[in-house]
C-alpha cells in the first residue's frame, strides 16, 4: 500500500490509530511524508491574554483556513485533556493566572486518498494591563550624600517599571558639571526583582577615588518607558568631622592603652621592679655599716598555745622557711634569736643593739605575738626606725588577731602605716609564691646570687 501524508510547515503529524481489523493482517506499507504546500502563511502560535478580561483562543491552522469547514478539536493544557472542548474556538471567560500554560489542539484533515492529524501548539501568557505611569526611582532617596576624599564610592540607580507588552525600559546615570551633562558609561542594568505587575531594574556606577572634581559634578539617576521619564539627582559632599573623628577614636584608644598599661603596672608592679634591679645591679647595702640583711621576730612556740597542733607555727616559718629561701636562695643574711643570739647577754639591749645592725626589721604577727613579750621587739625596732632611715620594717600577718587594749600606741599606728604582707599558708610556701616576691620586693637591694 502506497500512500502520502501531508503536513502543515511547523506542526506535529499523530499517527492515527488502527481499526481492530488490521491488527489481524500483515500489510507492508509505504509512507511518503511531503509538507503541504498550498498554506498561504503559518500563524502565531503565542498569545498573550490580560488577568481580569473575557477572551478566548482559537487552534492556530483551522484560524487560518477559514474556507474550510472547522472539524472536531481535541483540546489540551499543560498535558491535560480539556474533554469539554471539541471546538476550534476555545472560550476561557474571565482570565486568570491559572489560563497561562502550554495548549495543545488535535484535529483530523483528508483528501479523497488520505487522512491525517494536525497538531498545533499554542503558548498562552497571562499579563496584565499596560502600565500607564511613568517608572518609579527607589534610589537614591537623598539629595545629598557624606563622602571621604580618596575612598571608592559605589551609587546605585534602580528603578520600578511598570509592566509594558512591549517592554523597552531606559535607565542611566548622568553627571553634570556646571552647563554640562553626560552620560556615565556603565555595565547594562540588571533586573533584581521582576513580578506579573513590575520589573525593578537596577544599574551601578562605581568611582575607585572620590575626587575634589566630583563634589562639584551632580549625579542623575535617569529612567524611562514609553510612559515619560524621571530623574533623581545627587550631590557628593565631603564628610566634616572626619578628622576630629579620628583625633577622638585616637584618643580613646590611648586612654585605653594608657589604662590597659596602668591596671598591667599595678597588678605587676613588684616583678616589674625585681626585674629593673635585676639589671640595674645596684647594691645598696655598700657603705651602710649595716651587719645583718635582716632581723626576724616572731613569737616562740609553746605547747600550751592554741597552734600547739598547727602543721606551720610562726617559729617554723622563721627558723626553717625563711633560712631556706631568703638565705639560701636570695643570698640574703638573717638575724634569728634562737639561732644567732650568744646566751649570757642582757635581752632588751642585745635586742636594741641587733635591730642598728639590721637594714630590715621582719616582724611575724599572730595573736601570740601581739599578746606576748616579743611585742617589745617591734615596739624597740619602731622607735629606732624614727631616727634611722635605713632600717625599713615588714609586718607579716601570719593570721587573723585583734589588737589588744594594752598594745603601746606607737605599735598601734605602726600595724596601720607599715607595709603588710599576708601569710596564706600552703599556698605561701613554695619559694615562686606572690609571699616570696613581695618579700624581695621590701628586701634590700644588694647584689647576690638571687638576683642574678
Amino acid at each position: 500500500m502506497l500512500g502520502r501524508i501531508f503536513v502543515d510547515p511547523g506542526l506535529d503529524l499523530v499517527n492515527s490509530p488502527r481499526s481492530p481489523q488490521d491488527e489481524a493482517c500483515c500489510i507492508k506499507t509505504v509512507l511518503e511524508v511531503k509538507p503541504k504546500t498550498n498554506i498561504s502563511h503559518v500563524c502565531p502560535h503565542k498569545k498573550d491574554l490580560t488577568l481580569g478580561s473575557i477572551d478566548d483562543i482559537y487552534c492556530p491552522s483551522l484560524d487560518c483556513q477559514s474556507d474550510v469547514q472547522s472539524p472536531e478539536v481535541t483540546w489540551y493544557q499543560n498535558g491535560r485533556l480539556l474533554s469539554e472542548e471539541r471546538s476550534n474556538r476555545m472560550q476561557l471567560g474571565e482570565i486568570y493566572d491559572f489560563h497561562q500554560g502550554t495548549y495543545v489542539c488535535d484535529y483530523t484533515q483528508s483528501d479523497n486518498s488520505s487522512s491525517w492529524t494536525v497538531r498545533a501548539v499554542v503558548q498562552v501568557r497571562t499579563i496584565v494591563k499596560d502600565t500607564r505611569v511613568k517608572p518609579d526611582i527607589l534610589e537614591p532617596i537623598i539629595d545629598t550624600l557624606e563622602v571621604e576624599l580618596g575612598k571608592p564610592l559605589t551609587l546605585y540607580c534602580t528603578a520600578r517599571f511598570g509592566f509594558q507588552k512591549d517592554f523597552k525600559p531606559v535607565l542611566r546615570w548622568y553627571s553634570k558639571d556646571s552647563n554640562q551633562q553626560l552620560e556615565i558609561l556603565t555595565s547594562e542594568g540588571r533586573s533584581v526583582q521582576s513580578t506579573f505587575e513590575d520589573e525593578i531594574i537596577q544599574r551601578v556606577v562605581h568611582l575607585k577615588e572620590v575626587t575634589q572634581r566630583d563634589l562639584r559634578k551632580m549625579f542623575i539617576c535617569f529612567a524611562q518607558n514609553s510612559i515619560g521619564n524621571t530623574t533623581q539627582s545627587i550631590q557628593l559632599k565631603e564628610k566634616k568631622g572626619v578628622v576630629f573623628l579620628y583625633i577622638l577614636l585616637g584618643t580613646v584608644t590611648t586612654l585605653a592603652g594608657m589604662l590597659t598599661a596602668g591596671a598591667l603596672l599595678y597588678m605587676y608592679w613588684i616583678e616589674i621592679v625585681l626585674l629593673y634591679r635585676t639589671y640595674q645591679r645596684k647594691d645598696e647595702t655598700l657603705g651602710d655599716k649595716k651587719e645583718f640583711d635582716a632581723f626576724v621576730s616572731y613569737a616562740k612556740w609553746s605547747s600550751f598555745e592554741s597552734e600547739a597542733g598547727s602543721s606551720l607555727s610562726e617559729e617554723t616559718l622563721a627558723l626553717n622557711l625563711f633560712p631556706e629561701v631568703l638565705e639560701n636562695k636570695y643570698g640574703y643574711t638573717l638575724f634569728l634569736l634562737e639561732r644567732d643570739m650568744a646566751p649570757g647577754g642582757v635581752y632588751a639591749e642585745d635586742i636594741v643593739n641587733i635591730i642598728k645592725k639590721s637594714r630590715r626589721g621582719i616582724f611575724i604577727l599572730s595573736p601570740n605575738y601581739v599578746n606576748g613579750p616579743s611585742v617589745f621587739e617591734l615596739q624597740a625596732a619602731v622607735n629606732l626606725a624614727l631616727n634611722d632611715q635605713t632600717l625599713k620594717l615588714i609586718l607579716i600577718k601570719f593570721c587573723p588577731f585583734q589588737e589588744p587594749e594594752s598594745l603601746p600606741h606607737l605599735v598601734k599606728k605602726a600595724l596601720r602605716v607599715l607595709p603588710t604582707i599576708t601569710w596564706r599558708g600552703l599556698k605561701s610556701m613554695p619559694s615562686n609564691s606572690r609571699f616570696w616576691t613581695q618579700m624581695r620586693y621590701h628586701m634590700p637591694v644588694k647584689n647576690s646570687k638571687g638576683f642574678t
